[in-house]
């Protein structure tokens, strides 16, 4: 019974320095690419998921260090396995927390995972049209099919950005409807690609969105 609680305690306390060593990295990222009068600045759910495991496993390989102190041959072993997953993962984290959206009221900025460079933002005037499209998507769950909404932004330099990507900054509904009104109200264009199936409801997201142009 002891043995069971004490790794309980290892265990939440483990997960509790990740957490704020998360919350940590979090705040740096905001910090580093803050700009004056700032609306968003958002990570990306692979980037910080990643980052998360990360930390757990950084934290979770230093207890076993302490655990295994009187043991070299099988701290010698840990280490060399912590040492070649360090060394494997610490590039996905400099490149995670460059990956990232930030909006302002100048202009957008969206740096890719595999971007090393910071990305320029880009004024308003800068876009030359937004387009609306869908992809069919079947959930892992069940047979059924969906609708995903592909955010489309066509910059004048030949560039383009999908905000609703697997990999999307953008989380909440709320946050895409706010990046939404400020596109109509730099008067961007907005288009859509394909009209939506006609089972599509009012009341769903993509319907919406389709509807304010």
């Amino acid at each position: 019974m002891r043995t069971i609680l004490n790794w309980i305690l290892r265990l939440g306390g483990g997960l509790i320095i990740a957490t704020l060593l998360w919350v940590a990295f979090i705040y740096y990222q905001l910090e580093n690419y803050a700009e004056p009068d700032q609306v968003y600045l958002m990570g990306t759910p692979f980037a910080y998921g990643f980052v998360f495991l990360f930390l757990c496993g950084v934290v979770f390989f230093v207890i076993a260090f302490f655990q295994m102190r009187q043991d070299p041959r099988k701290l010698r072993r840990t280490f060399l396995v912590f040492a070649c997953g360090y060394l494997i993962a610490s590039p996905l984290v400099i490149l995670a927390f460059d990956n990232y959206l930030l909006v302002s009221p100048k202009g957008i900025a969206y740096n890719p995972l595999f971007n090393l460079d910071d990305a320029k933002i880009k004024r308003w005037r800068d876009i030359e049209q937004v387009v609306l499209d869908y992809d069919y998507e079947r959930l892992p769950i069940n047979q059924d099919q969906h609708l995903r909404l592909r955010y489309i932004i066509y910059f004048k330099d030949n560039t383009k950005i999908d905000l609703n990507s697997y990999n999307s900054p953008l989380y909440r509904q709320s946050e895409f409807e706010a990046i939404h009104r400020t596109i109509l109200n730099n008067k961007i264009p907005v288009k859509t690609m394909r009209p939506l199936p006609d089972d599509v409801t009012p009341d769903t997201f993509i319907y919406k969105m389709y509807q304010t142009k």
